[in-house]
């Protein structure tokens, strides 16, 4: 099946080629293949993808991340059955999707966040997590920043995002992430690549690229963070401002606004001052 493998993520290479989706897709399918083997597409059964499952459980990993790598060989399928529409994909959701839950990360506090920033000397990371502290980025939107998404000279200088399932949105700049951003630019160097961030071949810089920097600053500062953690600081902060949320969901990216109502479930500024109020007069009743 490596064969299948390379002509479906070559196929995403080539329909965007300045995004690193082919990659995900390139790790997650391999994944698959090192616990089913590789096998013609057909004679891989649901008694394959239960071994899969397993294996992936006795690891350790995440349902989500098993299910993110399910999801990836359904997509395949459905780019084989183009050529073959006898061919039936061995994954049964109803079956092999994991259940999850999802939980909001918890709060940064504004201590730990400054301890991060500090010891993040580099321009282009500084930039890189500012955006998605200040602008609520994704890490792989951040990695697929590209310069001609920057509108940096307009009265409110904005960026145009490319998110999930394509979606493009306009997020605007907070003051000190067009500092760092124009700051990073300034000092970037001369490249061939379009991406706003560059790693040190001077391609443009990957998502687990990122992910690494991130984890060599947080160790340095002592403390726990993560990339979703920044991006979730981002929404606290303007549920906190007060806005509304149908703002906080464009700016956020979400497609469906129950996404976006968890995170002022979870941290509404109004109810807290009504429960504490209620709580007030209740105790001056005993």
């Amino acid at each position: 099946m490596i064969d299948e493998i390379n002509r479906f993520v070559n196929c995403i290479r080539r329909r965007s080629p300045n995004a690193h989706t082919y990659q995900d897709y390139r790790c997650d399918l391999q994944q698959f293949l090192a616990v089913v083997g590789d096998h013609p597409p057909d004679e891989i059964g649901f008694q394959d993808v239960d071994r899969f499952i397993a294996d992936q459980s006795q690891r350790g990993l995440k349902p989500a991340t098993i299910n993110r790598r399910l999801t990836a060989v359904i997509s395949l399928y459905t780019f084989l059955a183009a050529e073959n529409p006898d061919l039936v994909c061995p994954v049964l959701p109803y079956r092999h999707m994991l259940r999850t839950y999802r939980r909001l990360p918890r709060p940064v506090p504004d201590e730990k966040l400054r301890r991060f920033l500090a010891v993040v000397k580099d321009s282009r990371d500084k930039a890189i997590f500012l955006l998605m502290l200040r602008c609520g980025l994704r890490i792989s939107e951040a990695a697929n920043l590209r310069l001609q998404d920057l509108y940096l000279n307009e009265a409110r200088p904005r960026l145009l995002i490319h998110g999930k399932g394509s979606k493009e949105r306009s997020v605007y700049l907070s003051p000190q992430a067009a500092f760092a951003l124009r700051r990073y630019l300034a000092e970037r160097p001369v490249s061939a690549s379009e991406s706003v961030f560059l790693n040190y071949k001077l391609e443009g810089l990957a998502t687990i690229g990122i992910q690494k920097r991130l984890e060599k600053y947080r160790a340095e500062a002592g403390i726990h963070l993560t990339a979703h953690q920044l991006r979730h600081s981002f929404a606290n902060d303007l549920v906190a401002a007060g806005a509304p949320v149908t703002t906080i969901q464009k700016l956020m990216g979400h497609t469906w606004v129950t996404t976006t109502q968890a995170y002022i479930a979870a941290n509404d500024p109004k109810v807290q001052q009504d429960f504490y109020a209620a709580v007030k007069q209740m105790e001056g009743w005993q």
